[in-house]
């Protein structure tokens, strides 16, 4: 499973939609059986963004290398570069684990592919279960959902887009209290009502838009809802243990997007929180989350 074949190279960018070289963590594509896969994947020793305080796997980097490996998988099966893809559920759950900081590391990704559903004989739908692992340890596990459509249909899926310019930024939480060393990567202005902020994005973000986007991205409103439960809890180092998201809607540039933090009733969910996204009273996005204990 640690094979170092898998890890010697990087693949092509436009199969995992990136452009920057350094943005693309998964290094090889093994095919097991009909729907079972192994990814390769290094993670730096050290990422501008990507990281945690202690050593811990990073759930926003977990979570992207998924979506990067559903991405090179559909590709894989024959879909086009020119069709738009769309997660509506995405889930993370990470082990207990410490990563050596003095070397790359190597992740193994095992992949089984479910539901999946064909158009016009061409995949329009599929469900990738995850496991991963780090020298034949798992370290975590995940779930995504992906529609794949071609552009006509995704235009159509889209309707009319409102028009409006991108929230300001001037008014952004300080980068320390969402765990960040710089305030490029602050996603949250000022709070105006106890437990919930207004989205701030930055089209410009080389992780986050590293290639043109015509709407904000999902790893970027998780993100977003980390931070808010970095802030509504004073932890500038939490990390999400588990979390399970459902995307409503595509958010766009021009909305002004609430995001909010409570806390699930402990009789239903023992120390589970919900963070939600919403635009004008309508959700966008609906995440359910653990956060890790601190060391």
């Amino acid at each position: 499973m640690d094979d170092v074949a898998l890890f010697e190279a990087s693949v092509r960018r436009e199969l995992v939609h990136k452009r920057s070289v350094s943005e693309v963590f998964l290094t090889d594509f093994v095919q097991s059986s009909s729907r079972r896969f192994v990814a390769g994947a290094q993670w730096p020793r050290w990422h501008v963004f990507y990281g945690s305080h202690d050593g811990s796997p990073d759930s926003a980097l977990m979570a992207e290398t998924l979506r990067q490996a559903v991405i090179f998988l559909s590709h894989l099966c024959g879909v086009p570069l020119t069709h738009k893809f769309l997660m509506p559920h995405m889930s993370i759950s990470l082990e207990a684990a410490t990563l050596d900081p003095m070397v790359p590391t190597h992740v193994a990704v095992e992949l089984d592919v479910k539901d999946m559903k064909l158009s016009a004989g061409q995949l329009s739908a599929l469900t990738v279960v995850a496991r991963f692992l780090v020298d034949g340890g798992a370290i975590g596990e995940g779930v995504a959902a992906a529609r794949i459509v071609n552009p006509s249909t995704y235009e159509r899926f889209r309707g009319v887009v409102p028009t409006g310019a991108t929230a300001t930024r001037d008014d952004l939480l300080a980068c320390a209290d969402v765990g960040h060393s710089t305030q490029r990567n602050v996603m949250l202005g000022q709070s105006r009502r106890p437990l919930v902020w207004p989205l701030r994005v930055d089209p410009s973000h080389p992780i986050f838009f590293d290639h043109p986007l015509d709407h904000v991205p999902g790893m970027l409103l998780v993100e977003a809802a980390r931070q808010a439960v970095r802030a509504a809890y004073s932890r500038p180092d939490a990390d999400f243990a588990l979390f399970d998201a459902e995307f409503m809607k595509l958010v766009e540039f021009s909305y002004p997007v609430d995001v909010s933090v409570t806390q699930i009733e402990p009789k239903i969910a023992p120390g589970m929180i919900r963070v939600r996204l919403v635009h004008q009273e309508e959700p966008l996005m609906s995440l359910v989350a653990r956060v890790r204990d601190p060391r």
